[in-house]
């Protein structure tokens, strides 16, 4: 047996960073030993908030972290990159000559070429194998790992036959992270916010491979010609003379409905003013967050503006968009049968939930339907319908995903130090390949060519381009 747990540093002290670090150190099965971040504040609260203390294994920047590589190779046992995404691949190809085991927040990368590289660097680098999970949450909460059962193992309602899944992005979430936030251009909102939610119509149909794909959206309300003309000029919330009346006023969202309707100084308000945790009183917090509203600038200028208005920010990713799969018959004298079946994908901003997912699925012998609390099955053979109510651990968020996804990350490092192979840790606890990873990022660059294109696009066909 090992005589150390897993021990794990973060890359990026953000919230996913503490997302991960949290569901770690909350499960006592692993230990937090270090951080790499370029913000002193964020870098010294993850240090006091974990216990982290040894100045060896404190970097200001991912650079300097691999630059001391052999001596975090003797004191760490895994990292996890929680940077934006577009630094993601850099990290992850400068790390991997280190032969430290790898969480990789989601996106792998933002393009597709990178994921690519990313893949052959994990799968083939380094002088060893290693671990590699994305942060593909949704495959690690208690309710879509018994949606899985009860599809894939239990097969419940018989053979799938199409999958509607849904995700309501919420109004003033979409305003906060995809058109004011660090998501509002460059990369598709499809790969940004829903590549773990096509990675979960994967799973539920795997080892299927879609056949053919179409995709359907665009940039809808947040752009200059939905401007209400009574804001005339104004380009930030806190000199506009519509704020009163807008919905996505910055004041409105992040001060009434935020702070001072619920005592909020975590997200989103933690993202506006990372100091905001620490304000002695909620009037020191309001006046953070007016400091940090008031700023404006260039929208051009790449960086998030949480008080600018959302019809003058800049952003260029859609708010709607539906994504169209199918598969076509497959079967073989060595494999079961995998029946024709179909499957949408429909993300959408303009929606009074956050995130909160809802699933329907018909199959030959019965339907579920599925939310983020429970499971209902009809059965057509006993005309009987039975719910489950899975259990959720509301200190994780994506109902349970962040918490079993990084100590599923733990518990494989765990049994590797162990004597366990690679590759059967990556089987066993992580159970999801870098190949697998992969491909619901393909599906992701598949289907945007395919509603940028407006065509239906085969999977064969875009492989070979």
């Amino acid at each position: 047996m090992s005589a150390t747990p897993p021990r794990v540093l973060i890359i990026g002290a953000g919230s996913r960073g503490n997302a991960y670090a949290r569901a770690i150190s909350q499960a006592g099965t692993g230990l937090i030993v270090g951080v790499a971040e370029p913000l002193r504040y964020k870098r010294e609260e993850f240090c006091r908030r974990y216990g982290v203390t040894d100045p060896g294994l404190i970097f200001g920047d991912w650079t300097q972290l691999v630059a001391a590589g052999e001596m975090v190779k003797e004191m760490v046992d895994g990292v996890a990159v929680c940077t934006l995404d577009e630094t993601h691949a850099e990290i992850v190809l400068a790390l991997r000559p280190l032969d430290l085991h790898i969480l990789c927040e989601k996106p792998l990368a933002t393009t597709l070429e990178d994921c690519r590289a990313m893949y052959t660097s994990v799968t083939s680098g380094g002088s060893k194998p290693i671990l590699f999970a994305i942060g593909h949450v949704l495959r690690y909460s208690p309710h879509n790992m018994l949606l899985h059962k009860l599809l894939v193992e239990d097969q419940a309602i018989g053979e799938v036959v199409n999958i509607n899944h849904t995700e309501p992005v919420g109004y003033w979430h979409f305003a906060h992270s995809y058109v004011r936030g660090n998501w509002r251009n460059g990369a598709p909102s499809l790969l940004t916010k829903c590549c773990h939610d096509l990675d979960l119509l994967l799973w539920l149909t795997a080892p299927h491979t879609p056949s053919t794909v179409s995709s359907h959206g665009s940039l809808v309300h947040y752009r200059p010609s939905q401007k209400p003309k009574k804001a005339g000029t104004a380009t930030n919330c806190l000199s506009c003379p519509a704020a009163e009346e807008c919905i996505y006023s910055a004041p409105r969202i992040y001060i009434h409905q935020n702070l001072e309707q619920r005592m909020n100084t975590g997200w989103p308000n933690k993202i506006v003013s990372p100091e905001i945790e620490d304000a002695p009183n909620m009037a020191a917090a309001r006046e953070q967050l007016l400091k940090e509203l008031a700023k404006d600038g260039d929208a051009a200028d790449g960086k998030p503006r949480y008080g600018r208005c959302v019809y003058e920010a800049g952003n260029d990713v859609v708010d709607n968009q539906v994504v169209v799969l199918s598969w076509d018959e497959e079967a073989s004298s060595s494999q079961p049968r995998h029946g024709p079946k179909t499957a949408t994908l429909t993300m959408i901003a303009h929606t009074e939930a956050i995130c909160e997912r809802k699933t329907s699925v018909y199959g030959t012998l019965g339907e579920l339907t599925a939310d983020s609390r429970t499971i209902g099955i009809f059965d057509f053979r006993t005309g009987e319908s039975k719910t489950y109510r899975p259990g959720v651990d509301l200190r994780s968020g994506h109902g349970g995903g962040d918490g079993g996804l990084a100590n599923a990350f733990v518990e494989a490092i765990a049994a590797v130090k162990n004597g366990v192979s690679v590759e059967e840790a990556q089987r066993r606890w992580i159970k999801c390949t870098p190949e697998e990873a992969v491909r619901a990022h393909e599906v992701v660059f598949w289907a945007e060519k395919a509603r940028v294109e407006k065509r239906v696009l085969s999977w064969d066909e875009w492989k070979g381009e």
